[in-house]
Order: C-alpha cells, then sequence, then structure tokens
C-alpha cells in the first residue's frame, strides 16, 4: 500500500454537483438581481460559499449579512430542487470498496458542509465507504488553506507523505502541497491538468478507478 489516508474532494472529484450548483445558484442570485453565467460557476464552483457567491455575482461588495440570508436561501434551493441533478463519477462506487477492503481509510475533505456532505454521501450510497469528514465548520481557514488537511491528518494521526489528496482543483492542489501531502488530479472537474501539475500534483487521472493502483500499488 503507497498511501494509508485517501483524503477525497466531493463537488467535482467524488460528485458530479456542478450542475446543482449552478441551477441553485442562480435562481438565488437571480432573487438578488444578479446574472449568473454558466461558465464561471463551471470554472469556481470549488470555492465555499462566501466566495463563490461574491465570485459568481460578480460583486465583492456584498456584505456578510446579506451572504449569510444568501447561504440559507440557496440550501434550500439546493436541497429540495437541485440535489436530483447529483450523480456520482463513473467508477467511485468500486473504487472505494476496493480501497476500503484493502485498510485504505477514506476521508471527505471539502470546502462544502457538514450536512449537506452527510446527506449527499448517505443518498448517492456511499457512505458507509466514508470513514470521516472534514468540513468548513471544522477548520478556521478553507482550502486553498492547508487547515482541513491538516486537521485530516491530526484525526488520522498520520504524516503528510502517508496521505494522498484527490481534487479537480488548484485549491485541492495547494492545500494538500502546504500540508505535505501527495497530490493526485483529476481531469474530468474544474481546472485543466496543465494547471493541477503546476500546482504540484504527482498523479493525473482520467477516471476514478485510477486511483485504486495509485494508492495500493
Amino acid at each position: 500500500m503507497n498511501y494509508k489516508v485517501v483524503m477525497l474532494d466531493f463537488d467535482g472529484t467524488t460528485a458530479c454537483t456542478v450542475p446543482a450548483i449552478f441551477y441553485a445558484a442562480r435562481k438565488m442570485l437571480g432573487m438578488y438581481g444578479y446574472e449568473v453565467k454558466k461558465e464561471v460557476v463551471y470554472k469556481n464552483f470549488a470555492l465555499a460559499l462566501p466566495f463563490a457567491f461574491r465570485c459568481f455575482s460578480g460583486d465583492e461588495n456584498i456584505d456578510d449579512a446579506t451572504i449569510e440570508q444568501m447561504i440559507g436561501e440557496y440550501n434550500k434551493i439546493y436541497q429540495e430542487e437541485a440535489e436530483g441533478l447529483i450523480e456520482l463519477f463513473d467508477g467511485v462506487v468500486e473504487t472505494l470498496d476496493h480501497l476500503k477492503k484493502a485498510g485504505v481509510k477514506i476521508v471527505i475533505a471539502s470546502n462544502n458542509i457538514q450536512p449537506v456532505l452527510r446527506r449527499l454521501t448517505t443518498n448517492l450510497g456511499i457512505a458507509q465507504y466514508i470513514d470521516d469528514i472534514v468540513a468548513v465548520e471544522d477548520v478556521e481557514n478553507v482550502k486553498p488553506a492547508p487547515d482541513i488537511a491538516l486537521e485530516v491528518l491530526r484525526r488520522c494521526n498520520i504524516k503528510g507523505e502517508e496521505a494522498l489528496v484527490v481534487g479537480d482543483a488548484s485549491l485541492d492542489m495547494d492545500m494538500g502541497r502546504e500540508a505535505g501531502c501527495h497530490l493526485c488530479g483529476v481531469t474530468y472537474g474544474s481546472h485543466s491538468p496543465e494547471i493541477l501539475r503546476e500546482r504540484g500534483a504527482r498523479y493525473i487521472i482520467n477516471h476514478f478507478s485510477e486511483l485504486e493502483k495509485i494508492v495500493l500499488g
């Protein structure tokens, strides 16, 4: 075994959530008079919600109180109307099953929130493979800061080189690199293989199932 722990990003790496994010963000921000462009959401969906809404709207001056209100409205739309659009990427279930049976710990490391991640992993049928979830509520600073990865290392009592961070965005690579972890980028998410390599990805995969060989050797 090459790695004891796999830190999985969720949105854009484990599950295709972007259509749901776009649907909910466009509807919510439209209520505030903002027009949301699809290409902006698809490129920046990995951001934590406060940053995402300022990015999607093109308005960096939205105040914190309004952002909090937006988050509540967005989460309601997301859960009630958009989650049916979400699907796991091909090969996720089989790969997680093989890793789990081999003794690898699997931790979701995400800029999303705990209630959404726990609900989706359950609804998508992968909760039994997930040993832990570290999300925005658990740290002071979200990705690209290393806090989430460092918290995973602390909880699992391992060194950075014993963990593999798997993600689709530059902020996943930045987080893992600064925490001393090894990095694997996926090509089907928000950022190109070139960007992921520039940020330190040791491995680049085109299909989730390729993760098994990297982790188990």
